[in-house]
């Protein structure tokens, strides 16, 4: 189950506590919970499997993309060459219709030979050798139509390669970072385009082995996100505990994932636990929500 709900929660740091008549602060987030740093659920740095020209760069940083749009095109001049000398000939159906031909032909032959020798006009070596040649000529245009398979087989081979020529984007996401210009030449495997999702976040939490002890996948959580001098209140979700604990820690690492309708960048830092927070925070929250500065899901 997803939370997608976020609490502002306003200024960070020790001052009035809940309770009092006017503005409410929040108490020291070190107290919230197990210190943590947000991190994309999906992150991907594309490049090419060969060196390449770069022709075209389809976006920039910060541009959303679905899954499989083209963001960076290379030149393939000779890959589309290759494709429409390929096209023709996987296309080309004359070497079947030459060999059906054959085949109608030597069939003929054969029958008239076996007239003749039937009516005491002909050899037997010459009815064997219409008769073979009739068998040969059925297999040449099977031959000829396992060669216009194989020839759609290339073709489809060298589609994939053209594909190549252009990266696109693995997941729906946004683009975090783009490594090269028109007219760049570029080697294999170099990085072209980075493409993170942030909806949702994934949060490692590093937790005492004692405190996970009790826990499962689908069990809720709570995050305090602190920006600058402000904080946010995600509402998540266990998806995964490390089986392993670390030997020299003592902790185990917890995923987590939290709902980001609104786009909070990854990389900030977080308090996060397990356990509802008490009343302290409850209380806090509740009256950031009766003022108006509350809910944002």
């Amino acid at each position: 189950m997803k939370f997608g709900a976020m609490v502002c929660v306003a200024a960070l740091g020790m001052g009035v506590q809940p309770g009092s008549g006017g503005d409410r602060v929040a108490p020291d987030p070190g107290s919230f919970g197990i210190k943590a740093v947000t991190r994309p659920s999906q992150d991907a740095v594309t490049g090419f499997n060969f060196s390449v020209t770069i022709e075209d760069v389809l976006v920039k940083v910060g541009d959303r993309v679905v899954e499989g749009q083209p963001m960076v095109r290379a030149d393939a001049t000779d890959a589309e060459a290759s494709v429409e000398l390929q096209t023709l000939r996987a296309e080309s159906e004359l070497d079947v219709q030459a060999a059906e031909k054959a085949l109608e032909l030597s069939q003929v032959e054969f029958q008239a030979t076996k007239q003749a020798y039937e009516g005491g006009g002909g050899s037997t070596i010459e009815l064997d050798r219409a008769r073979l040649a009739a068998e040969n000529a059925k297999l040449s245009l099977e031959a000829s139509r396992q060669r216009m398979r194989e020839q759609q087989i290339q073709l489809r081979q060298l589609q994939a390669r053209l594909d190549e020529h252009t990266v696109t984007s693995p997941f729906d996401g946004i683009v975090e970072s783009v490594l090269v210009d028109v007219g760049d030449t570029v080697r294999e495997s170099d990085p072209i385009v980075r493409v993170v999702s942030i909806d949702p976040l994934w949060i490692d939490v590093a937790t005492p082995t004692e405190q996970t002890l009790g826990l499962k996948p689908g069990d809720p959580a709570w995050a305090l996100v602190r920006i600058g001098d402000e904080a946010r209140l995600l509402r998540a979700t266990i998806v995964g505990i490390s089986p392993v604990a670390d030997s020299v820690t003592g902790a185990r690492r917890v995923r987590v994932e939290a709902s980001n309708p609104d786009a909070l960048p990854a990389g900030l830092q977080v308090f996060v636990r397990f356990t509802q927070p008490d009343q302290t925070w409850m209380d806090y929250f509740e009256s950031q929500d009766a003022s108006g500065a509350g809910d944002t899901g």
